[in-house]
């Protein structure tokens, strides 16, 4: 029997990658063990580890929406004295069916929490949610926001004993100081339609703000939390969000646009259009006239990816609700601080792979 044990899910994630940075500071004070989906998630996490935390970790493979496959990771562990949970893995897609987003964030997450109990009589979880979701008076924008507020209601009623504690965060970008992030989900779809397609107009409210965070500072308050859990303090809830500090949408496109021009200018390209933010209703009358008027000169993209985008989008570009900060040490970082960062990783993992289409 290990005396405590720290079990991370998500780590090859965009939240949980950083917070694998992080981990080194419990080496020698618990077991680390990370909980991959497939052999080649735990090969891609690791190939790009530090190798100080490859030699500390233990990796291991389960599908944790097969209760079977969990209950056979709880043996193969066994038990520690104390374990600290912390979930992190989730598929966060706004557009799956419901019946799929309930399979990956509300059963896989009761799978966890009985891996949590079957792996020690003390444990504690932290369960890692959206700052645009709330299990209570809440209306779900999509099926992400009620899966994972199913989920937050599923883990207070029936696992009280896993003195369980939700950390919400909100769309998370690159880290605040170099851009990296593990995957470009949440924003940067919207960055390739603003640099990809040089659109002229974008669609929104003048005045909603779009919640961004960088991921390094989610994952510091991340592991702030899970250092209080390990020292057995209080549970408590956390929501990482910018708050009054988010950006408006104009505020966010002129960021954007402002470094791309800059890399267009250092490479000798033409600066993108004026980008005009117009109301929903203007927008559905433009997307009206161009099939009507067949105005292929438009600079917009196909429509098939045009309708995916929206549908994505529209939900947050018309209603900008999102949970106010708590519980965190410090403020989000101002977003015009590191936005510049951020696009400019993405410009830069983009561009080399060839993934930018052109208008």
């Amino acid at each position: 029997m290990t005396a405590t044990r720290i079990l991370c899910t998500g780590l090859g994630g965009v939240v949980g990658t950083e917070l694998s940075t992080r981990l080194a500071g419990f080496a020698g004070a618990a077991e680390v063990v990370g909980v991959f989906s497939s052999p080649e998630s735990r090969l891609r996490f690791l190939d790009g580890a530090d190798p100080v935390l490859r030699g500390f970790l233990r990796a291991e493979v389960c599908d944790l929406t097969d209760p079977a496959q969990t209950a056979a990771l709880a043996a193969v562990l066994g038990t520690a004295e104390r374990t600290v949970v912390v979930h992190a893995a989730a598929n966060t897609a706004w557009t799956l069916p419901l019946a799929v987003a309930m399979t990956a964030n509300v059963e896989a997450t009761r799978n966890v929490a009985d891996l949590a109990r079957a792996s020690s009589g003390s444990a504690r979880m932290i369960y890692v949610s959206s700052a645009f979701t709330s299990p209570e008076n809440w209306l779900y924008r999509n099926t992400y926001e009620e899966s994972k507020a199913r989920a937050e209601r599923m883990l207070r009623a029936e696992y009280p004993d896993l003195d369980v504690s939700v950390f919400s965060c909100s769309l998370v970008v690159g880290h605040s100081e170099t851009g990296a992030v593990a995957r470009f989900h949440g924003l940067y779809p919207l960055l390739k339609f603003i640099e990809g397609y040089e659109v002229p107009v974008v669609p929104g409210d003048r005045g909603r703000r779009l919640d961004i965070v960088p991921v390094d500072w989610v994952a510091d308050e991340l592991c702030h939390l899970l250092a209080e859990a390990v020292a057995g303090e209080s549970p408590r809830d956390v929501v990482a969000s910018a708050g009054a500090g988010a950006p408006k949408l104009p505020e966010l496109i002129a960021g954007v646009a402002e470094t791309v021009n800059r890399r267009r200018d250092a490479e000798g390209r033409p600066r993108l259009p004026e980008i005009a933010v117009f109301s929903m209703r203007q927008w559905d009358f433009l997307r009206r006239s161009l099939v009507v008027w067949q105005a292929g000169t438009a600079s917009l993209p196909p429509a098939r990816i045009l309708d995916l985008l929206m549908d994505t989008y529209r939900p947050y570009l018309e209603d900008d609700r999102v949970l106010p900060p708590s519980g965190v040490s410090a403020p989000a970082p101002a977003f015009t601080g590191y936005l510049p960062a951020v696009v400019d990783y993405w410009l830069d993992r983009t561009s080399r792979a060839g993934r930018l289409v052109t208008a």
